[in-house]
């Protein structure tokens, strides 16, 4: 092995110690699977999905309030339903209650779409459980809880 092979190898080793790095491998590679089905089941993107999703999980619903519930990205969130309700599967309708604020819900065509694809997000979580003991869930749920506790402070 060539000494630039061995500083490469062992600045490799070193990064995987990062527990920040090793996160994002596994998300990235988590939404890289998801991505796949997603375009192969449904056609759409993850980030369409996940509005769908919580559309329908929470919905009708106004904006702030899912991505609030989500801490998904304002700005992620509105263009990805500008285009669902443009492609007809969001309904942006107005609130009852104050007309100046819009109700999100599914239209029948997304909730079609949500139905249809929800069954293969739901096998894909089911195999990523099996992959782990019952003990290593109930650990791995700990740890996340523990590190959204610890990321909500102001300063480590």
């Amino acid at each position: 092995m060539s000494n630039d092979a061995k500083v490469e190898h062992a600045e490799e080793l070193q990064m995987k110690q990062f527990l920040t790095y090793r996160l994002a491998r596994v998300q990235a590679k988590l939404n890289a699977q998801a991505t796949r089905i997603l375009k192969d089941k449904s056609g759409l993107s993850l980030a369409q999905w996940r509005v769908i999703a919580l559309i329908a999980s929470f919905g009708p619903e106004r904006a702030a309030v899912l991505t609030s519930l989500a801490e998904i990205d304002k700005g992620l969130f509105s263009r990805k339903l500008k285009t669902l309700v443009e492609d007809g599967l969001v309904l942006a309708e107005s609130d009852p209650t104050d007309n100046r604020r819009q109700m999100l819900r599914l239209s029948a065509s997304g909730q079609a779409l949500f139905e249809k694809t929800l069954p293969h997000m739901q096998k894909r979580q089911a195999a990523l459980r099996d992959a782990l003991t019952p003990n290593e869930l109930a650990s791995l749920f700990s740890a996340c809880d523990k590190l959204e506790r610890i990321l909500e402070r102001p300063c480590l």
